[in-house]
């Protein structure tokens, strides 16, 4: 009979009616339920970006000024050659080629920035053939810049051995090159800035 009933009143073993109405618990929540919940962490991350962002823009703007800064700030090509060149000097361990590649853009940059030669973008004869007709080289530095140009140019396109005292002698004549010319300028500048005097009348 016991089996009986619970075959005929199966109703018996479920929930109540109330608790199978009541609406199931929601998965995922709605956006705006998240933001009420999590405002206070949410606030601090935003503002924590901003702040990175704030500190970025204004090193990144700072850099650029100071960078701006330097590159306006106009060098002096004779100081700037013979830095270059005593830097060159100090380095026992580099190659006679690559010295020499580098000592001669050093010379070639300081003529370039001081007579407004297109050094730069010369091959070695056509520098020679500048150099020949600038008045301030000609009959003064021809044959210095000569030597040193066709030395370099044989150092660095050849498969000579060179010995230490070849780039000694040439880094020599760069630095005497750069020091006489600078001399020289110096004093073409003085004499035009002293002031003709006038003779006095004859009584």
């Amino acid at each position: 009979m016991r089996i009986s009933f619970l075959a005929q009143d199966p109703a018996s073993y479920l929930l109540e009616q109330s608790f199978e109405k009541d609406a199931p618990i929601p998965i995922f929540k709605h956006w705006i339920d998240i933001l009420r919940e999590n405002w206070i962490p949410l606030l601090l991350l935003l503002l924590t970006i901003l702040l990175g962002i704030a500190i970025w823009y204004f090193l990144k703007n700072r850099k650029q000024k100071v960078e701006e800064k330097i590159e306006t700030t106009p060098t002096d090509p004779y100081e700037d050659a013979i830095q270059a060149i005593s830097a060159l000097q100090k380095k026992k361990s580099l190659a006679p080629k690559p010295l020499v590649f580098r000592l001669s853009e050093i010379l070639r940059v300081y003529v370039e920035r001081l007579f407004h030669l297109p050094a730069m973008e010369l091959t070695g004869e056509e520098f020679i053939r500048e150099v020949a007709g600038h008045s301030f080289f000609k009959d003064r530095y021809e044959e210095s810049l000569e030597n040193f140009i066709r030395q370099g140019d044989r150092i660095k396109y050849s498969k000579q051995e060179v010995t230490e005292e070849t780039t000694n002698q040439l880094l020599q004549l760069a630095l005497n090159l750069v020091k006489d010319t600078k001399q020289k300028l110096d004093e073409e500048q003085q004499t035009s800035e002293v002031p003709s005097h006038p003779t006095p009348p004859v009584k």
